[in-house]
């Protein structure tokens, strides 16, 4: 039987089109944009439709995206083949994910460590740590708790889907990056850029807010 968040995922990812959009966020794309990937190796954590793999992929780079979705990774599939990029997804839960010692360049955790709990989450740390070649480089995003979805919880332990200025999809968020944790949790590698912020979201679903923190960072030689 499928888990609450691998169900609500497959349906937001049911419908046409890309529900999150195709755009990735901007201090990533700032950084990438005049970076060479070519045969460089990348991993794409909780992908969902794919659209940072899309992006690595599109600049040469091998990408290994990961999801719980198989809706999701069926739409990266379609789109990768559709412009032969080197995009290889696997259909899995981060629990099961083998994290290979020290094999990407890059590796993406946009909107994931949030989605996990607390032992999962500092394991897949540890892990993403590891995989991360000396030298790669790490981008990481997460909702805070100052994402409205996250006060919800944490006062009535739920977010009731019709709450205005909440994402439908924030009952899948554990609310427990506090301030300046994502960077502290980081902190053995050399941050690149770190910033937080609440910001409209209008990419999908009602209008509604989130609160973000992330982190572009590197893993010493």
């Amino acid at each position: 039987m499928d888990s609450p968040p691998r169900q609500t995922f497959n349906t937001v990812y049911s419908g046409r089109g890309c529900y999150y959009g195709l755009e990735v966020r901007p201090e990533f794309s700032d950084f990438f944009a005049q970076r060479d990937a070519t045969g460089l190796w990348g991993l794409d954590l909780g992908c969902g439709e794919g659209r940072y793999a899309l992006y690595l992929a599109a600049k040469g780079c091998r990408v290994t995206a990961v999801d719980i979705s198989r809706v999701g990774l069926e739409k990266l599939e379609h789109m990768a083949r559709a412009k032969e990029l080197p995009v290889t997804t696997c259909h899995r839960d981060i629990a099961d994910f083998a994290f290979p010692e020290a094999a990407y360049d890059i590796i993406v955790a946009a909107t994931i460590l949030d989605h996990l709990d607390d032992p999962l989450r500092k394991r897949t740390i540890q892990n993403i740590k590891y995989a991360l070649k000396p030298g790669g480089h790490l981008y990481a995003n997460v909702f805070t708790r100052s994402d409205p979805g996250c006060k919800m919880q944490a006062a009535a332990g739920h977010s009731p889907p019709s709450a205005a200025g909440v994402s439908e999809t924030a009952g899948c968020i554990a609310p427990s990056f506090s301030s300046w944790a994502l960077k502290t949790v980081f902190s053995d590698l050399s941050i690149i850029t770190y910033d937080e912020a609440v910001e409209p979201d209008h990419s999908h679903g009602r209008p509604h807010f989130h609160g973000w923190a992330w982190l572009l960072a590197q893993k010493p030689f």
